[in-house]
């Protein structure tokens, strides 16, 4: 593989790909290897090469277990030992090389120069005459003859391997984890370049919808009679923002899990490193993505430009990371078909209570739902940053006769966003993104260990 160092695993070949696959394996030095077909779409001196390698490492100590594909003669006797199936039934079990004179015992005579393992098909096809129920039988026959000797030697010969005292060598050990968080990160983030496209289209996506929204709502933020577009305009971006940081992870997590569930089982990693440093090479991205569309869209709106953006960029953001986490746990919990609809449905309901709905007006029955959802936490601390902190009067045009919320103050009292503690709002924002994390941590571990 050392002509394909630099070639993505899409674009390689079938052999090439089952070639890795066995190299992955070895990396963490197992005692056995299960294969499945491991020569099948290689050519003869790659096959050759791939079996010798397989020899080699069973010499060594290791066992290696698998099914071969119509392999030839030479490749066929280097099979320690050969177990052969015909219709569910064991029809032989023994060295290879003892597989022609074995089936003469039933006066199944191999063809001369036939290979023995195009031979051994026919048999289990049933050709030659035999009984194969008669094959079956003789094996079970034999095989209780050994589990009642315990004298037989069942041992297959070791290469003899010379041992090093006092040697310079390092012993092998498992990675700290912080070694195995800075490995999976720097992996992430080589994925995350080599597949610039989709982060690329959700940048450009931000600030597409930035400049559609700046210019949908230009000027709003300083005008008293545009007050309720303006909050129109708020909802919005934290939709988006809540959106685009759910559904992004959600519908990645599926092919990750199928990944983290491989590698987690062959033991090259513990479950938290993965998950940190999957978290945090999203974190990043979908912050630049939060900030890139506020800038451009706050800026077109006239919103103000004093302390405020700061105040507003901190809520969009906490919330989006919200939802995000959210999102991963949501991908965790559920298959791609439900993630897809469940994602929306919650990222509604929530959204629902602080906006379209004020506390007052909520049923007793809801009322937990609007002091639980994150998205009106968020959106409230937003609305705050724009409207709140004394702001004088907004603005009213000389042609309107009255600007009934030119005092921010009305505005806020009329839609029961009063004594809203920011610092409150940031604790809960973000002991549920902590909560959401962990659920997810619990949910992977659980998969991963359940038997």
């Amino acid at each position: 593989l050392d002509q394909s160092h630099h070639t993505l695993t899409s674009r390689l070949s079938g052999g090439q790909r089952k070639r890795l696959a066995v190299a992955l394996e070895l990396l963490s030095n197992p005692p056995i290897l299960f294969l499945d077909e491991p020569t099948t779409g290689l050519d003869s001196s790659s096959c050759s090469q791939c079996l010798y390698l397989f020899k080699r490492l069973a010499q060594e100590g290791r066992t290696i277990v698998c099914t071969i594909h119509q392999p030839s003669a030479l490749l066929f006797e280097m099979f320690d030992k050969l177990y052969a199936l015909s219709a569910g039934k064991c029809i032989y079990d023994g060295p290879s090389t003892q597989l022609v004179p074995y089936f003469n015992n039933f006066n199944v005579k191999c063809p001369p120069y036939h290979n023995p393992a195009d031979f051994l098909m026919e048999v289990a096809m049933g050709d030659h005459g035999v009984d194969l129920n008669q094959l079956a039988a003789a094996v079970q026959q034999q095989q209780l003859i050994e589990r009642t000797n315990p004298t037989k030697d069942k041992d297959l010969p070791l290469k003899d391997v010379p041992m090093i005292l006092n040697s310079d060598t390092p012993s092998i050990s498992p990675a700290p984890v912080i070694m195995q968080f800075f490995l999976l990160y720097k992996r992430n983030l080589l994925q995350t370049r080599r597949n610039w496209l989709y982060p690329l289209n959700r940048l450009l996506a931000h600030i597409v919808i930035g400049f559609i929204f700046g210019y949908l709502y230009r000027g709003v933020g300083a005008n008293a009679n545009q007050i309720l577009a303006n909050y129109v305009y708020l909802y919005g971006t934290m939709l988006l923002n809540v959106y685009t940081g759910k559904m992004s992870v959600t519908l990645s997590c599926k092919w990750k899990i199928k990944i983290l569930t491989r590698e987690h089982f062959n033991r090259w990693y513990k479950l938290s490193p993965y998950l940190m440093s999957v978290i945090l090479i999203e974190i990043p991205f979908q912050v630049l993505c939060t900030w890139t569309y506020i800038v451009i869209s706050y800026w077109l709106t006239s919103q103000p430009l004093d302390y405020r953006p700061y105040i507003f960029v901190l809520f969009v953001t906490i919330g989006t990371l919200c939802a995000q986490s959210m999102g991963y746990f949501i991908g965790a919990t559920t298959s791609t078909k439900i993630a897809v609809f469940i994602g929306p449905v919650l990222a509604c309901c929530f959204s629902i209570f602080g906006f379209c709905l004020r506390r007052s007006d909520t049923p007793a029955v809801f009322r937990w739902l609007f002091t639980v959802s994150y998205f009106r936490v968020a959106f409230h601390g937003v609305v705050v940053s724009v409207y709140g902190f004394n702001r004088k009067n907004l603005y009213c045009p000389e042609e309107e006769l009255y600007c009934h919320y030119a005092d921010p103050s009305k505005f806020l009292k009329e839609m029961d966003i009063v004594n809203i503690d920011l610092v409150s709002n940031i604790s809960m924002v973000l002991f549920i993104w902590c909560l959401m994390h962990t659920a997810t941590y619990l949910t992977l571990w659980f998969k991963l260990n359940k038997r």
